[in-house]
C-alpha cells in the first residue's frame, strides 16, 4: 500500500485535507466536484441502525443496502481515477495491483479499515476475479462491498462479490464479474444536496488548511481506523446520498412508514448508550460538531423539560438526525416522547420533540 502523508501539526492525512472542503453552510464537499458532498460520522451507528430497521420491518434490507453502497462507492472512486488510467490498465502499462494499492490508501485515510489485494486475474474476460482481505471494516454491511466498488471504478465492469469470515474482524472478499440487479438499474437515484450560504467559520490548521476541530480525531494508518478522542467512537467518511437512496428505495418497496421506522430504529440505538445527553448541553459546541461532520448548519436549538426544538439548515441524513435528537432528549429527561419533523424543499430540517403523557 502506498505511503499516506499526514500533517505534522494536526495529524490529518493529506488526502483528507486536500480532497475535501468544509463549507460555511455545514456541508463537506468533495473538492474535485463540489456538487458531491460527504459526511464524517460515527460508523458504529450504521450496522445497528440497519439491524434495528430489519427487526422493526421483519424483513432483510441487505440487498438494497449493498447495491446502493456499491453504486455510490463506484461513483466516488471514479472521480479519483486520473484520466487515461483505465486505458493504461487495458493495454498493460499499469497493473491492477499497483493502482488498487492507491485505492486502499484512500480507504485507510477515510477510516474504512485495511485492504490487501491477495490475488487477482485481469484479462478482461468473464473469468476475471480479485481476492481482497479486509480487516476492521468500518461497517460489515458497507465495508465488505467497497472492494467491488473500487474495482468497478477502475475496470468499468459490473461486479459481484461474496465473502467469508476469517476471525478477529477480518474477512476475505472475492470479487467477480456479475451484472447488477436489473430492477435497480434505473433506480436508487442519488439526490443532489442544495446549499445556501451559512455563517460557520472554522479555524484552519496553518499547515494543511483543515479545520482545527479535526485535530480532535486520531488516525491509525496501520489499521485504517479513525477515532474521536473525546468519545472513543470510530468515525468514517462517506456520501450521505447512499443513506438517502437506501431509505428512498425502502419506502418505494415497503411503504410510506419507512421514515418513521428509520427514526425509531435510530432512537432506540441512541438510547442503548452510544451517545450522551451531555453532547447537547451547549448549542454552539453542538453546532460546530454537526458542521465538522458535514451534517448541516444548526440555526436553532432549545432543549428542556417541556420539549426540544431544532432547526438544521442544509441537513444531511435527516432521518438519522431526528432519531438521534429524540433519543438524546429522552435520555436527558428520563421520559418517553413524540416527535414531528419537516424537511423543506431547500433541505432545511425542523424538529420538535414533546414529552409523551
Amino acid at each position: 500500500m502506498m505511503r499516506i502523508n499526514t500533517c505534522g501539526e494536526c495529524g490529518v492525512p493529506e488526502y483528507v485535507s486536500s480532497e475535501h472542503l468544509w463549507l460555511d453552510c455545514g456541508l463537506i464537499a468533495q473538492k474535485r466536484d463540489q456538487r458531491h458532498v460527504v459526511i464524517f460520522i460515527e460508523s458504529e451507528n450504521l450496522d445497528p441502525l440497519f439491524e434495528g430497521m430489519e427487526g422493526l420491518i421483519g424483513a432483510s434490507i441487505e440487498r438494497i443496502v449493498l447495491t446502493t453502497r456499491r453504486r455510490a462507492g463506484r461513483a466516488y472512486m471514479a472521480r479519483m481515477v486520473p484520466a487515461g488510467v483505465r486505458e493504461m490498465l487495458e493495454d498493460g502499462r499499469l497493473k491492477l495491483g499497483d493502482i488498487f494499492g492507491a485505492f486502499a490508501a484512500i480507504g485507510v485515510a477515510l477510516g474504512y479499515g485495511k485492504f490487501d489485494l491477495l490475488d487477482y486475474r485481469y484479462e478482461r474476460d468473464d473469468h476475471d476475479y480479485a481476492v481482497v482481505r479486509v480487516e476492521k471494516p468500518y461497517s460489515r454491511v458497507f465495508g465488505l462491498c467497497d472492494p467491488a466498488a473500487a474495482l468497478e471504478a477502475l475496470t468499468g465492469y459490473e461486479l459481484g462479490f461474496e465473502y467469508k469470515e476469517l476471525g478477529d474482524d477480518a474477512y476475505e472478499v472475492r470479487v467477480f464479474k456479475a451484472e447488477h440487479p436489473e430492477e435497480y438499474k434505473n433506480r436508487l437515484v442519488m439526490r443532489p444536496y442544495n446549499r445556501k450560504e451559512g455563517g460557520i467559520r472554522f479555524e484552519a490548521c496553518p499547515s494543511c488548511g483543515a479545520p482545527r476541530e479535526l485535530s480532535g480525531f486520531s488516525w491509525d494508518l496501520e489499521r485504517g481506523i479513525v477515532t474521536c478522542a473525546a468519545t472513543g467512537r470510530r468515525m468514517a467518511f462517506f456520501a450521505p446520498t447512499v443513506i438517502d437512496a437506501i431509505f428512498d428505495e425502502l419506502e418505494r418497496e415497503l411503504g410510506e412508514t419507512i421514515p418513521e421506522t428509520v427514526v425509531e430504529a435510530q432512537r432506540r440505538f441512541t438510547k442503548a448508550g452510544m451517545y450522551s445527553p451531555r453532547e447537547m448541553d451547549d448549542a454552539e459546541v453542538l453546532r460546530k460538531q454537526l458542521a465538522v461532520r458535514g451534517l448541516g448548519d444548526l440555526k436553532e436549538f432549545e432543549m428542556g423539560s417541556r420539549g426540544l426544538r431544532m432547526r438544521l439548515d442544509n441537513a444531511a441524513i435527516h432521518l438519522m438526525v431526528v432519531g438521534l435528537v429524540q433519543g438524546i432528549y429522552e435520555m436527558a429527561q428520563g421520559t418517553e416522547s413524540a416527535v414531528e419533523w419537516e424537511l423543506s424543499p431547500e433541505g432545511d430540517l425542523s424538529v420538535e420533540v414533546r414529552p409523551r403523557g
